[in-house]
This record gives structure tokens, C-alpha cells and sequence, in this order.
């Protein structure tokens, strides 16, 4: 049985923002390989392991297909469709949910906290070293790219 799950939120971001913050997100923690990406409308990726023993582990592989339509009032749509890559599904909806709770949640709720949080603009992030614009991450200690909202190291979120 082929299963297509599909999950959609309202997000009050600039496309190209949430474009970049998506990729991020999905280089970082979830260490996803990016298949392809039309910036700042589409992501196709593949995530997960065949290891887990459990179709309804969200750490399980997929294919994501990530679409991102600009609505008015700088609002954006995100669509994330995910499928298992393994034949056998049983119980759709719980595999549904635990996808949603260990994995899509985390976007959307990144992508809602950046939204409201690029309309202030900080005074001073204590991350960047003055006058060299170098930043690094809190948790690990690695460089990483001025404009970074997660760690490519270890995928946590940079405050």
C-alpha cells in the first residue's frame, strides 16, 4: 500500500526565509540528503534509516517533498509530504503522528518562532565575536555561518 502523508501550516515568514531555514533545518539534526531544491519553492529530500523495526519510528526513511506558496501579507505555506520508502504500512495514522510529533512539528515550530522574531532586531548577539562577524555555536563550540539558526554540526538551535 502506498502511503503519502501530508502535513500543512500557515507560517507568518518570508518565503525565502523559511526556504533557508528548512534547508538548515534539514542539514542539521536530521541530517537529511537534499535531492534536489528550487529556492524559495521546493525541497525534495530522503531522511531516516532502514534500521529502525518499526514503520512508525519517525527517525524511519522517506522521501520529502516540501512545497512553500506565498500567501498575502507575507504569510507563506508550508506543504511537507513525506512517504516511506518500505512496502508493508499498517496503521497509517499512527505512523502519520509520529512522524508529525518526532520530526514535522520541529519545523513548523521553528519556522513560527523565526517569524515572529525576525520582525525585532536583536541589539547584540552575544554568539558573534565584534567587529569579525564570527559566530559559534553555543552547544558544540564549532563555527559556523553568521546567518545560521541551527548547528550544522550538531543540529541544535542557535538562539
Amino acid at each position: 500500500m502506498k502511503v503519502n502523508v501530508i502535513y500543512e501550516e500557515k507560517v507568518q515568514i518570508d518565503p525565502h526565509k523559511a526556504f533557508d531555514l528548512t534547508i538548515q533545518w534539514l542539514n542539521g539534526q536530521y541530517k537529511a540528503k537534499i535531492k534536489t531544491s528550487t529556492p524559495p519553492i521546493f525541497i525534495k529530500a530522503k531522511q531516516g534509516t532502514m534500521m529502525t523495526n518499526t514503520g512508525h519510528d519517525p527517525n524511519w526513511k522517506k522521501r520529502i517533498l516540501i512545497n512553500f506558496y506565498t500567501l498575502e501579507g507575507n504569510q507563506t505555506l508550508i506543504r511537507v509530504e513525506a512517504t516511506p520508502l518500505a512496502r508493508n504500512i499498517f496503521r497509517v495514522e499512527k505512523l502519520k503522528q509520529s512522524w508529525y510529533n518526532g520530526l514535522f512539528s520541529h519545523l513548523f515550530s521553528l519556522l513560527n518562532t523565526y517569524g515572529k522574531t525576525s520582525k525585532q532586531e536583536k541589539i547584540m548577539d552575544p554568539n558573534v565575536i565584534q567587529g569579525l562577524n564570527i559566530k559559534y555555536c553555543s552547544y558544540c563550540g564549532k563555527q559556523i555561518e553568521e546567518s545560521a539558526k541551527i548547528c550544522p554540526s550538531c543540529g541544535i538551535e542557535i538562539e
